[in-house]
């Protein structure tokens, strides 16, 4: 009997330790997240974003002049990130506006606040995915370090997640939509399009990001996601891909149990990571204005 009622609760407890669908939605979120942290300069090996979540890839790209657009035009490399990208511009548009008709600040003062409502409004955002992504919790601490090429690099292998073809509705029909065509690239997905899950860790890129057409002059380039991931983890880390990718596998294979932070090797980098986004002040001590989130940042 005792056997039986064991069974039972564990029977009636799995649905609660499933471990949460990774969406499109998230995709979008996680890939924005990704390009604010993050800007590698391939010649200089180095990295020029400022590891901390301010949106500085939208509103400080080019001076602040491609705002409306999106800012960094790595935002528009996919639709799920162009689709999220667009959603925040046009959050700020509205907040701004709205504070701009009241008549009580400055077109400066506007911009000041809306920016930083859309910054919050993000890291809402960023919580939500970061915790299906990896089905931890997101932390609620702050470091004050700079980012490090080791969290780079598992974002990188997480590329693992990433989606070649998503099914969306258009002219009452169903259709196959390829991720990585650049000519589908700046397509706004539709709310239940973006909630559509993907396909969990099995340790292998799709077949699409191995050789993704990138519009050029004279000819297209063909680029290989995979090998340039692998490129950069050997380079610049003690990591190797191949063993990442081959974790991220057995990972996927316990549906129930289990955290990709603590489930594997350099999961806790990743935590760190959004640790450190989620400071309020910049390497160098000086304040983050555009993070008004109340988390103690060591």
């Amino acid at each position: 009997m005792k056997i039986l009622s064991v069974l039972l609760l564990l029977l009636f407890s799995l649905p609660a330790l499933a471990k949460k669908p990774i969406r499109v939605v998230d995709i979008g979120v996680m890939g924005l997240a990704s390009h604010d942290l993050f800007q590698w300069n391939a010649q200089a090996r180095e990295n020029e974003e400022n590891g901390r979540f301010d949106l500085s890839t939208i509103f400080d790209y080019a001076d602040g002049t491609r705002i409306h657009q999106g800012g960094n035009p790595k935002n528009s490399s996919n639709a799920a990130v162009y689709s999220i990208t667009q959603n925040l511009v046009s959050f700020y548009a509205g907040k701004k506006a709205a504070l701009l008709m009241s008549r009580t600040v400055t077109e400066e003062q506007a911009h000041i606040i809306a920016r930083q409502q859309t910054v919050a409004f993000f890291m809402g955002m960023v919580k939500e995915s970061y915790e299906r992504f990896t089905s931890a919790r997101f932390p609620d601490y702050a470091l004050a370090l700079a980012v490090t090429d080791d969290e780079q690099a598992v974002m990188r292998a997480l590329h693992d997640i990433l989606p070649g073809k998503i099914y969306v509705n258009r002219n009452l029909t169903r259709e196959v939509f390829e991720v990585t065509d650049f000519r589908l690239a700046m397509t706004q997905l539709s709310p239940t399009e973006m909630m559509k899950t993907v396909k969990f860790y099995d340790g292998q890129y799709d077949e699409e990001y191995l050789h993704v057409v990138v519009p050029g002059f004279p000819d297209p380039t063909i680029i290989n996601l995979q090998a340039i991931d692998q490129g950069f983890i050997a380079e610049q880390t003690n990591y190797n891909l191949d063993d990442m990718l081959a974790e991220l596998q057995f990972y996927g294979q316990f549906p129930f149990f289990g955290n990709l932070v603590h489930f594997t090797s350099f999961g806790y980098h990743l935590e760190n990571l959004f640790a450190k986004g989620i400071c309020n002040k910049y390497v160098d001590g000086s304040p983050n204005t555009w993070n008004t989130v109340a988390v103690e940042c060591y």
